[in-house]
């Protein structure tokens, strides 16, 4: 099994046979995917521990890279982001312990092709690089249905602002003439369409959604200090 180091590599794939770079800092990940991909003839081009022993191997766009990372990790997610950007045009296949709906998201709009849990990683994984090798994106089944960006409406992107601003529920409630109760539930709603559970993962979604999007739908939002309805 090739094997090379963070600063060099070859490329010794085998006629025929497709082929995967493998980046995971661990040698019982690194052990225990090469095992996947043989049994499933898929071969394991080379086997690097971070994201920088890539660039040696030019990977081009018949290259799938597999990269153990974790989605719901923001650190991670960046190198993720810099591992799809630096490697165009070959495909990315994360691996990540079980995420929320909020980091199968992110993983996505960071530009990978495919995400597998690690804990299906030998149901899953093969069907995965042979997916996104012809041009499909895979995600865990059950959350295929919250990965669409969610659609916020006026009011939720009117509270989310004033969140990402640091005001409390209650100074939000007093900003919109609202009542604080109202307040909740709008950030309720929220958290369920982002698929979070606090006000700074809310917030870190948003972003992402602008990013995703080029825009930044709260920059326009006015929050004058007159009475509106709820």
């Amino acid at each position: 099994m090739p094997s090379v180091d963070g600063d060099s590599g070859r490329d010794d794939r085998r006629s025929g046979l497709l082929s995967a770079i493998v980046i995971a800092d661990s040698t019982a990940a690194q052990a225990r995917i090469a095992a996947v991909l043989e049994a499933q003839d898929l071969h394991p081009r080379a086997q690097v521990r971070n994201p920088r022993g890539v660039v040696g191997l030019e990977p081009d766009a018949s290259s799938t890279i597999v990269f153990v990372c974790d989605v719901n990790a923001p650190r991670q997610i960046a190198e993720l982001r810099r591992l799809c950007r630096d490697t165009r045009p070959a495909t990315i296949v994360a691996i990540s312990p079980p995420a929320t709906a909020a980091g199968v998201r992110r993983a996505l709009d960071a530009g990978a092709g495919a995400l597998v849990f690690d804990s299906e990683l030998e149901l899953t994984l093969a069907a995965a690089i042979h997916a996104v090798a012809s041009g499909q994106s895979v995600v865990p089944r059950e959350l295929l249905a919250s990965v669409e960006q969610p659609t916020l409406s006026h009011r939720e992107l009117q509270v989310l602002a004033l969140v990402r601003q640091g005001l409390t529920n209650a100074e939000i409630a007093t900003r919109l003439f609202l009542a604080e109760s109202t307040i909740k539930s709008h950030l309720a709603s929220v958290y369920s369409k982002f698929g979070v559970h606090s006000r700074k993962e809310a917030t870190r979604a948003l972003g992402e959604m602008e990013r995703a999007a080029g825009t930044t739908p709260v920059a326009a939002l006015h929050t004058p200090l007159e009475r509106t309805t709820p």
